[in-house]
């Protein structure tokens, strides 16, 4: 079978688990921020919607998760913060470091009454944010890229700068084990789901005591 006719057979696949409502306001949706893709000249895939992408969905019910309130959430690699804005929390933080997406994130909040503090930055930049505490931390979908040592020394800086009490992590199949054996080492790992679309898994840490 032709690559094209198997990725086109596993595009249906996908949008029958989704359903025909979701698949439908994914496209739309796409379709009206393409032009805005033009415009910010961000990375083609955050036109990659909610409604048709499984571990967004999965990311927002495991924040249901988090035993007590959840007063402040970071989503660090936010995109254009389709997860952290549906997280329920009293202060929500997103972070990117591409300042393209945060100025695209921010236009769109003029039309969806987004309470998001939207920065450009990363770890760093949340480790001197204006915050004095993190109850969940949300880091999905760029930490393949990163080296061990980085993350390590990133994650490891932010936590002697400030307490957070939880995170949320995500790892590709291809890279089995790495980032559990990362986050082993530094919280302790209270439940994972597994992502079927992606073929990736996510994980809840907690970081306190």
């Amino acid at each position: 079978m032709p690559a094209a006719v198997k990725k086109l057979n596993r595009k249906v696949a996908v949008a029958r688990r989704h359903g025909v409502e979701n698949v439908a306001l994914a496209l739309a949706n796409k379709v009206i921020q393409y032009p805005l893709y033009l415009v910010y000249g961000a990375e083609r895939w955050h036109l990659r919607k909610y409604h048709t992408t499984n571990y967004k969905k999965m990311a927002v019910a495991f924040s249901r998760d988090v035993p007590g309130p959840l007063d402040v959430v970071a989503d660090v690699g936010c995109g254009l913060g389709e997860v952290v804005n549906r997280v329920r929390a009293g202060r929500k933080l997103g972070l990117d470091v591409d300042p393209r997406v945060i100025a695209w994130a921010k236009f769109l909040q003029r039309f969806n009454r987004s309470d998001v503090d939207f920065r450009a930055g990363s770890l760093d930049t949340l480790a001197r944010a204006d915050v004095p505490a993190v109850d969940l931390l949300i880091t999905l979908g760029w930490f393949h890229y990163m080296t061990d040592e980085w993350i390590d020394e990133q994650m490891r800086d932010l936590l002697k700068a400030k307490p957070v009490r939880y995170v949320m992590v995500d790892e590709m199949s291809y890279q089995r084990g790495r980032v559990q054996k990362l986050f082993d080492a530094i919280g302790t790992r209270v439940e994972q789901r597994h992502d079927w679309q992606d073929d990736k898994l996510l994980f809840l840490y907690r970081c306190e005591g």
